[in-house]
């Protein structure tokens, strides 16, 4: 974000060198741009230079924190070279401070040395690492423990902070107590745990020792060189003790794809004794299957399903996709509860195998897609898609099972549809799913009372 304050005369910083080191040009013009690209530590800026009859040899911008008593830095513009003449040039300049304010202006040198810098000045501020805390949630809530998720945005974040130096960490501090959550300098009265990227953009940390059928609060916070930035105080509820949780059946394993993020992936979907079965179908966040029965109609043979997968029977509405009653966070589907992520209450990877399984995030999704070659096959007779690891070689196959978007069953053989954990934030009555299909996987969204697969995922 770009701030773009009045300058106030006599309480702009710079001036204290202007006065000592700059002498103006009558006939080289120059003015000052606008700042462009703010990020924590970077900003693109423009100038123009305009002379009729000196040569200069160096263009630039003068620049200084707003705080600094006037301590001038230059960055030359490589784009300019010498003559004389109307050019605009661009600088860019690395190195900032974050979430600080600066005052900036263009400058020319003359070929005798002297310097004409542009009457104008301006200030930009750079980004502050807040925006980086907007990228993280409270997930698989249990009974003593829940396991925070962190997504970077994008690959460049912890490269930029290395590179200009900037020690950082990321960190979660909970309590009962939200009062314990106001840090006092660089610490907390709370407990605290760090998290670790795996290998660039997504971390997790798992919080232990919880109660049961407790609320807690929790911010998370980043420390750059020593300053710390809390987000706003949020909570969650660890799930009460009496939760059923079912055991995997042996044939199940957790296959290690070599994902950066550690996470492992079934085998096979729930309630499938294969790689190549299709399984149980579930409505978005059910933990109830149903399986599809092959029934006559006439003398015809169809494939049914025991229930109607449709907003009537939908369990976490009111018979309408704008009468939610869980997982909304925008009141024209429902009540608003802000989740966007299945509690393990609801989760059908947790409640029907128990341990640490889990349906994937939207996330682990794009994290399978990235990390692993794709292809369209066929297994035993049966259509899908095989995803290999590009680290460790092994793969698992995902049948095109289809969907239920009623009680019928549709596209077997033709595309694979699996629900994630995730709804889709922009319109809470659906969530997000992966789609297999022989032109490519992707991730779609569709109605949550879609009847669909789940392949569940593994993580310690």
């Amino acid at each position: 974000m770009l701030w773009l304050l009045p300058i106030v005369l006599g309480l702009c910083a710079c001036n204290k060198s202007d006065e000592e080191s700059i002498t103006e040009e009558a006939d080289i013009q120059v003015t000052t741009g606008d700042a462009q690209d703010v990020s924590l530590t970077s900003v693109t800026v423009q100038g123009t230079v305009n002379s009729a009859s000196t040569n200069y040899s160096e263009v630039g911008i003068a620049y200084c924190l707003e705080s600094s008593n006037g301590d001038i830095s230059y960055a030359k513009a490589a784009n300019v070279g010498s003559g004389r003449g109307r050019q605009t040039f661009t600088v860019t300049i690395n190195g900032l401070q974050p979430d600080a304010a600066y005052t900036y202006y263009a400058y020319a040198k003359a070929t005798d040395g002297k310097m004409a810098n542009a009457k104008e000045r301006k200030t930009f501020h750079t980004e502050s690492p807040l925006w980086l805390l907007k990228f993280n949630a409270i997930q698989w809530i249990a009974t003593t423990d829940a396991t925070l998720t962190w997504t970077l945005p994008n690959n460049e974040v912890l490269n930029v902070l290395k590179e200009s130096r900037l020690n950082a960490s990321f960190g979660i501090a909970w309590s009962t107590d939200p009062s314990k959550l106001t840090p006092s300098g660089n610490s907390f009265a709370a407990s605290t745990q760090a998290l670790v990227f795996n290998q660039g953009l997504r971390g997790n940390t798992r919080i232990g020792s919880l109660s049961p059928a407790t609320k807690y609060y929790y911010v998370t916070y980043v420390s750059l060189n020593g300053k710390l930035y809390v987000a706003p105080v949020s909570n969650f509820s660890t799930l009460s003790e009496n939760i059923f949780a079912g055991t995997a059946p042996s044939h199940v394993e957790a296959v290690d794809l070599g994902l950066p993020s550690g996470t492992k992936w079934a085998n096979v979907n729930i309630g499938a004794d294969t790689a190549e079965e299709n399984g149980k179908f579930f409505a978005w966040g059910e933990t109830e299957g149903y399986q599809v029965v092959v029934k006559m109609d006439g003398d015809n043979e169809i494939e049914l399903f025991d229930r109607s997968f449709d907003w009537t029977e939908y369990k976490w509405c009111n018979r309408s996709q704008t009468t939610l009653t869980k997982y909304c966070n925008n009141s024209s589907y429902g009540t608003v509860d802000n989740k966007v992520t299945l509690d393990l209450a609801d989760d059908a990877g947790y409640i029907n195998w128990g341990d640490n399984w889990r349906m994937p995030t939207a996330d682990d999704v794009e994290e399978l897609f990235s990390n692993t070659r794709s292809e369209w096959t066929k297994q035993n007779g049966v259509e899908g898609y095989n995803f290999t690891s590009l680290k460790t070689g092994k793969s698992i196959f995902l049948p095109a099972a289809g969907c239920a978007p009623s009680k019928n069953h549709y596209d077997e053989g033709v595309r694979g549809y699996y629900w994630s954990s995730s709804i889709n934030t922009e319109r809470a009555y659906t969530s997000s799913y992966t789609l297999l299909m022989v032109a490519g996987c992707d991730l779609g969204v569709l109605p949550r009372y879609y009847g669909m697969t789940i392949r569940p995922v593994y993580r310690k």
